[in-house]
């Protein structure tokens, strides 16, 4: 079977058996159980210790399983689920995640057992997720294997950003934190240690994914380099694929090492080649969640020229210092507004509203204000990006502006971003914005930085279009 059609089943299993399911809510076994009971998938817990478990009827042993299950979840120790794999192959299970840990991270025995995994994947046209993995997470669907706290309540339902990550935890911590402020995530894949299935057969899998619109890989080797590039370029040109690639130092290289088990490639080369085949590379976690959610949510920028209209007039200061400073992700640069639109402005807000770029129009502004003064930067053609300065502390601002923003964004064929803080409530507002459909950031410097992702992924695009 075609690994993509075969990692159907695996991501949309409709019968799942857990390997080491336990009544306990503090064993992991326990955890995944119960964070598969909102599946609405047909669940068969295996354990010879326990007779039912959160109403269901356990299977005493692996033999004892149906003959139909799509996947298993292996929760048990190292040696143990090398046994199990061996076993579940013989029921004619095709698909696994196995979460322990113990194998080619520790040592030689450990490795000795990774091998065997490799081989009896191949072997036997099976997939493995794993060793060491969280496994999977669709919140579309309600598949949730993850035993580590990871903010899925907060997640947006209807996210369209596939996540690909080595590190379980970088993963969860990072897109758990994005939650609070609004992330739509379509779904999170914990690769583990790669001893079968890796970056490359779920960069096939989600480039051709109707719900994916974004691709965003955390990744700390690249065992087949120029396998991945191909077939990122390839993605690219109809989604954003952009990678976090740890280990850039050489000590955090041997540090990958001690981590996963395999060695780091030169970071300068693999700089080099991400640039070349069109991949956005990001430095952190906070990066990585700002860059795939306002890619998921717009698609791009017409140019680089930016206009920033503010209530407040220091963060439009500011917000110009970002802009002009030099970047090497991608060049921005301050609108010059016509005079026209300059005009239009004071008609609409105040004599005394500055409107050369960037447009203050005061803490006395209002809502109609603020709204007309967008309508005339959107339809200026010597604009290409608006940053949107919204604050809500102003007596004339209320939280009307975040459905008259949202209902400009969606008839502009300019990317509108935001940048706003509210006190104890801001994390709220942006989270508001998120749902509005607006991308939103807590400070001027990921506003501006969230436009430069939009320029970068135009000027790929274009660049793989000439090359075409």
């Amino acid at each position: 079977m075609d690994k993509i059609a075969s990692l159907k089943k695996f991501l949309n299993p409709k019968k799942i058996a857990v390997i080491g399911a336990s009544k306990s809510k503090d064993k992991v076994g326990g955890i995944v159980f119960r964070r598969l009971l909102d599946s609405r998938r047909r669940l068969f817990p295996v354990n010879p210790k326990e007779n039912a478990i959160e109403g269901h009827k356990v299977c005493p042993d692996i033999q004892s399983l149906p003959e139909d299950i799509d996947l298993a979840i292996i929760t048990i120790s190292a040696a143990a689920a090398v046994k199990s794999v061996e076993m579940c192959i013989k029921k004619g299970i095709p698909n696994y995640i196995l979460v322990a840990g113990g194998f080619g991270e520790v040592g030689a025995e450990g490795r000795e057992l990774e091998e065997k995994l490799t081989r009896l994947a191949k072997e036997k046209n099976v997939n493995i997720l794993g060793p060491n993995s969280l496994g999977i997470f669709l919140p579309d669907e309600n598949i949730d294997t993850i035993f580590v706290e990871h903010g899925d309540k907060a997640l947006d339902r209807n996210g369209r950003v596939a996540c690909i990550v080595q590190s379980g935890s970088v993963g969860v911590e990072a897109l758990g934190y994005a939650s609070n402020t609004g992330y739509g995530m379509r779904a999170f894949v914990g690769l583990g240690n790669k001893c079968d299935l890796d970056e490359i057969d779920f960069l096939h899998y989600f480039a051709r994914d109707e719900k994916t619109n974004c691709l965003g890989f955390y990744l700390e080797n690249i065992e087949k380099g120029r396998q991945f590039l191909t077939a990122a370029k390839d993605a690219t040109k109809d989604k954003p694929v952009v990678v976090l690639k740890a280990g850039r130092t050489h000590t955090a290289a041997s540090a990958v090492s001690s981590h996963t088990g395999k060695l780091a490639g030169s970071d300068n080369v693999i700089s080099g080649a991400l640039k070349q085949f069109g991949i956005q590379r990001v430095y952190d976690d906070e990066e990585f969640c700002d860059a795939t959610k306002v890619l998921s949510m717009l698609s791009g920028a017409p140019g680089n020229r930016v206009a920033v209209l503010t209530a407040a007039g220091g963060y439009g200061v500011m917000c110009t210092d970002f802009i002009e400073k030099k970047d090497m992700r991608a060049p921005l640069k301050m609108a010059k507004l016509s005079k026209d639109t300059q005009k239009r402005i004071k008609e609409a807000t105040f004599p005394f509203a500055a409107c050369e770029n960037p447009v203050d129009i005061t803490a006395s502004a209002d809502d109609r204000m603020f709204s007309q003064s967008l309508d005339i930067l959107i339809e200026d053609d010597g604009v290409d990006i608006i940053i949107c300065i919204a604050f809500f502390a102003p007596p004339g601002i209320s939280e009307n502006l975040i459905d008259i923003i949202a209902d400009k964004i969606k008839k502009s064929d300019k990317p509108v971003i935001v940048f706003t803080k509210y006190g104890p409530f801001t994390d709220n507002s942006i989270k508001n914005l998120y749902y509005a459909g607006v991308a939103a950031y807590p400070s001027v410097g990921r506003a501006v930085r969230a436009a430069r992702f939009l320029v970068e992924r135009t000027k790929i695009k274009q660049r793989l279009e000439q090359e075409a």
